[in-house]
């Protein structure tokens, strides 16, 4: 049985902002061509025809002829850009040689790179945005709709600083806009600047009317108030890769947890993982009564963005106990950093048990069973196993989460037992690498039976009947 956790994860619409804060659109921009028949001719088409295949080649080859004027290059670029944004719905591959070309064509043009950019963004690939976004935004200077792109985009690849310093530069120029203050609230929130997070929050539900939205505010505030709460007379330590805040005289309860062990796990998840973060994970210790304002009671640790939260008891049963512990909440952190958020359920749960067992008990196939009511969950757990093997029960990994959201203490292990097969069945199968592979094809914008196809070669269904035999045969 695994640790449960508590995951928060943030979803942003792709087309507008919330509210009634300006919209923020992608592929709105276009190259306007000198000639005016051709800029009459692109306005007034809707979709890619034989004629319009026609006209692009006919201005392809003005455009590449050696006495090309930058004219020719112009009318070219608007025509190609037109083409690249019927298709933009394709696979990435089938669009890289049209943007390059593009880019080729006018390279100083910064509407190439920020269409490069909401390709990226349009499949979820936020980290390869926001380096298009950059590159237009030095091409372009002021741009407002861009940078409320580019700053999303950062947000979502985790990059808090720099997603705040850019929010802060957008409402310097626009104060109407609700979202960019509830996502710079976000920012210093994971910054944990929980005063700054709350007055921004403030100022987004004044310019909120949608309820949901309302509600959802008022939510983190309330969260904000309770973390300035339980860490204002926090001691904090701090290293190269992690801050540690010891809430009350939470640090004597600690024992043997020192920052070397947390370079162990450090090290430990990000050689798996296939990582190298250039961002520091916050690792907040709770006073027991504190951390459950946050949690559920039954939740021994949560990673909530780049924070990992703890509660404190009554000290802890063994320093293998604290690295498991840590290693699966910082696990989850890692895979979101790995995948900008795109990770079923399943894969966190399952690599996270996997990291967790391998940490705390030197194998992932030994699952730890000594936390409070452990014979009776082990043998929980058991029973389960022996409903996988010999009743011939399976889960879909597709319903993991409503598996594990269940109020059915039996079918939330059920979700948590599939998750973890389903990692060591990949493991086995496709070697450790395996996981670096998915993760990064799931970072990449594939889903995930895109990323399930490109590391083991077969489809999301044969993967699956592979899964079940294999339970089977455990």
């Amino acid at each position: 049985m695994p640790i449960k956790t508590i995951f928060f994860i943030i979803i942003f619409s792709l087309l507008t902002l919330c509210g009634n804060a300006q919209q923020v659109m992608l592929f709105n921009t276009r190259i306007k061509s000198p000639n005016q028949e051709l800029a009459k001719y692109l306005t007034n088409i809707k979709h890619e025809t034989p004629e319009f295949l026609n006209e692009l080649e006919k201005y392809r080859l003005q455009a590449t002829k050696q006495e090309a004027t930058q004219e020719d290059k112009i009318n070219f670029g608007a025509i190609l850009l037109l083409d690249i944004l019927f298709n933009r719905a394709e696979e990435y591959e089938k669009l890289e040689p049209l943007l390059k070309e593009a880019s080729e064509t006018l390279h100083e043009d910064p509407v190439i790179e920020e269409t490069w950019g909401d390709i990226f963004y349009s499949k979820k690939d936020y980290e390869n945005s926001v380096y298009h976004y950059e590159i237009a935004l030095e091409k372009a200077g002021e741009n407002l709709n861009l940078l409320c792109k580019y700053t999303i985009a950062k947000f979502n690849i985790q990059n808090y600083e720099s997603a705040l310093e850019n929010s802060l530069k957008y409402l310097e120029k626009v104060q109407t806009n609700g979202f960019m203050y509830y996502l710079t609230g976000r920012c210093h929130f994971e910054l944990k600047q929980y005063e700054e997070a709350i007055d921004c929050y403030e100022k987004a539900k004044e310019l909120t009317q949608d309820p949901a939205m309302l509600r959802t505010l008022e939510d983190f505030i309330r969260q904000a108030k309770e973390f300035l709460a339980s860490t204002s007379d926090s001691e904090t330590d701090e290293d190269q890769r992690f801050i540690i805040t010891f809430a009350g005289n939470s640090r004597e309860d600690l024992g043997d947890i020192t920052f070397d062990i947390l370079d162990e796990i450090y090290y430990d998840v990000t050689n798996l993982i296939g990582i190298n973060p250039e961002v520091k994970i916050n690792i907040i210790f709770f006073l027991t009564e504190d951390y459950y304002k946050q949690g559920q009671s039954w939740s021994a640790g949560a990673a909530q963005g780049l924070q990992i939260l703890v509660p404190l008891k009554s000290g802890y049963k063994s320093p293998e106990y604290v690295k498991g512990l840590l290693g699966h909440e910082f696990t989850h952190t890692m895979v979101n950093l790995k995948t900008n958020n795109r990770a079923p359920l399943w894969v966190h749960e399952g690599l996270a048990q996997y990291i967790e067992y391998s940490i705390t008990n030197g194998s992932p196939d030994q699952i730890r069973n000594d936390f409070e009511g452990c014979l009776q969950i082990w043998k929980h757990f058991r029973s389960l196993q022996n409903d996988f093997i010999e009743g011939d029960l399976s889960i879909p990994l597709d319903k993991v989460p409503a598996y594990i959201g269940s109020q059915d203490r039996k079918n939330v292990v059920r979700g948590y037992v599939a998750s973890y097969m389903g990692i060591r069945c990949l493991v086995d199968f496709y070697g450790e690498q395996s996981i670096d592979k998915l993760l990064g094809a799931l970072g990449q914008g594939k889903n995930i039976a895109e990323a399930i196809e490109e590391t083991t070669s077969k489809d999301y269904s044969d993967f699956q009947s592979e899964l079940k035999d294999y339970i089977k045969n455990q």
